[in-house]
């Protein structure tokens, strides 16, 4: 088909659409320097045949580029660690905490569990026996959490942090101490003979009831047992610590429990104790010298006189320490309950954060629905659980994001004028700005940077917004501008326009 002498410009371009022949539009020469998306085909027909230029190997090694990058999503890591989020790399907070983990060492490493009452009632003295008897059925029933994993059962008893267990040379009653030995919780319980009932270790001795921390008397205990062997030396480490009688001269909550011994100072009387005065100072674990937990660990809210007795309290506080991942693996790496399972630091983790969940869950099942108190549990696989959440990137959402505002640049730039319509610049901003992102995310996956919530739950959508403001800025300038500016010589001021 020849050219149409009567359309402007026909013998430059040669060929042109059927439509241009039949309704030959009016001379713009934006149109013909600048066609629309409307006439793609044409302009890509003309670049063909050597008559326009066009950038059509600079837009597929662009899109090369970007897609190669993007890949490198695959491989990104999303941190969760508080400390590696919150402390800066080489502050003071970061020193210390290094100085404590060289200076104490792997052993005195533990995570806490946290199980914390307070009354639904705000202002409510909590010092109450009954408030005290709700937080021990709670503490009860936290302690008696197990998992199975890997073919076993792992229980707090397995699992718990003990700090300074003895070494003893025979074997027997090493083997007795070490089923024994209690947990560390700090826990407001220990002021009371209840205190023992969290402590879930037990031993036997022949013609004897099994041995529970809520019956054993360390002293009596220690002399049945010196007429089989000498322990002198375990005697004196227990005098030392001011084990005494441990729990079985402390006065118990409920005096009416049958359990209760009858060496508490309150089993004969039946009389329940003034909570206040026997939290005044903090309660002792089973060792009074080494064991003492602050009024500030187990209470809060508290309120004194002026001669410093407590007099009430808001909230109760109950603390599991756990062992480390690390500890864990040590601890059974020689056991020969375990050989069966390639032992590893990694199952080791799989199973404190297995029991950390069973134990918020179990804690939250316990609360009665008619209960005037409120408990809350705690614990550390809890809060990176929590990180995770945040941190996961919703497919769903930065999709409806991202195509809503397709949608909008599309709409608000599309014009009935071809010549003067910027729809698909509008469609080709907002994909460049999401290929933009997604190339950048990917390129710090590929360099190991690693990935945390503002990452991945604001990055996306303040990319597009800032992005998308400078594209429809550029394109409404670009239209504003007077046609009489030279086509070259409008871009760089719109550049520093979009700049300021």
């Amino acid at each position: 088909m020849a050219s149409d002498p009567r359309v402007p410009g026909a013998g430059v371009f040669g060929d042109l659409p059927p439509s241009y022949t039949r309704s030959p539009p009016a001379a713009n020469s934006d149109l013909l320097r600048r066609p629309s998306y409307c006439h793609a085909a044409f302009a890509l027909k003309q670049i063909s045949k050597g008559k326009a230029v066009g950038q059509k190997a600079l837009l597929f090694v662009g899109l090369l580029v970007f897609g190669a990058l993007s890949v490198g999503l695959r491989v990104a890591a999303i941190e969760t660690d508080i400390e590696q989020l919150w402390v800066e790399a080489g502050s003071r907070v970061s020193r210390e905490l290094r100085y404590t983990k060289e200076k104490q060492g792997e052993e005195a490493v533990f995570t806490s569990q946290m199980l914390i009452q307070t009354s639904k009632q705000e202002g409510t003295n909590i010092l109450t026996q009954e408030a005290l008897l709700q937080h021990l059925e709670a503490a009860l029933a936290a302690s008696k959490v197990q998992v199975s994993l890997y073919g076993k059962s792992w229980d707090l008893n397995k699992i718990c942090f003990k700090s300074g267990v003895p070494i003893i040379e025979n074997i027997m009653i090493e083997r007795m101490i070490d089923r024994l030995f209690p947990c560390m919780i700090i826990t407001p319980l220990d002021c009371f003979w209840e205190g023992a009932k969290l402590q879930g270790g037990s031993a036997y001795l022949p013609g004897m009831p099994d041995i529970q921390w809520m019956n054993l008397d360390p002293l009596k205990l220690m002399e049945e047992l010196s007429q089989f062997t000498s322990l002198e030396g375990f005697r004196e480490m227990l005098e030392k610590a001011q084990v005494g009688h441990a729990y079985m001269s402390r006065p118990c909550l409920d005096p009416d429990d049958p359990d209760c011994p009858q060496s508490a100072p309150n089993k004969e009387l039946r009389q329940s104790p003034d909570i206040a005065q026997e939290l005044r100072g903090g309660c002792h674990g089973f060792s009074k010298k080494f064991m003492h937990w602050q009024e500030e660990l187990i209470l809060g809210g508290r309120a004194k006189d002026s001669q410093d007795a407590l007099l009430s309290a808001e909230a109760l506080q109950t603390m599991y320490l756990l062992m480390s991942p690390k500890q864990l693996y040590e601890h059974f790496k020689d056991d020969y309950e375990i050989h069966d399972i390639n032992w590893n630091q990694e199952k080791a983790t799989a199973i404190l954060e297995s029991w950390q969940r069973k134990f918020v869950e179990v804690v939250h099942q316990s609360i009665p629905e008619n209960s005037t108190q409120s408990i809350h549990a705690f614990s550390t696989t809890t809060l990176n659980d929590i990180m995770k959440s945040f941190s996961d990137v919703s497919v769903i959402r930065v999709a409806g994001g991202y195509l809503l505002m397709l949608a909008y640049a599309c709409v608000t730039m599309l014009r009935w004028d071809c010549a003067k319509s910027q729809g698909a610049v509008g469609l080709a901003g907002v994909l460049l700005v999401a290929l933009s992102v997604a190339a950048g995310l990917g390129l710090c996956s590929l360099l190991g940077l690693s990935f945390n919530a503002a990452t991945t739950q604001v990055l996306p959508f303040l990319a597009l917004g800032i992005g998308v403001d400078d594209m429809f800025l550029l394109a409404h300038s670009f239209t504003e501008t007077g046609s009489n500016i030279p086509f070259k010589a409008r871009t760089p001021p719109l550049a520093s326009q979009a700049n300021r």
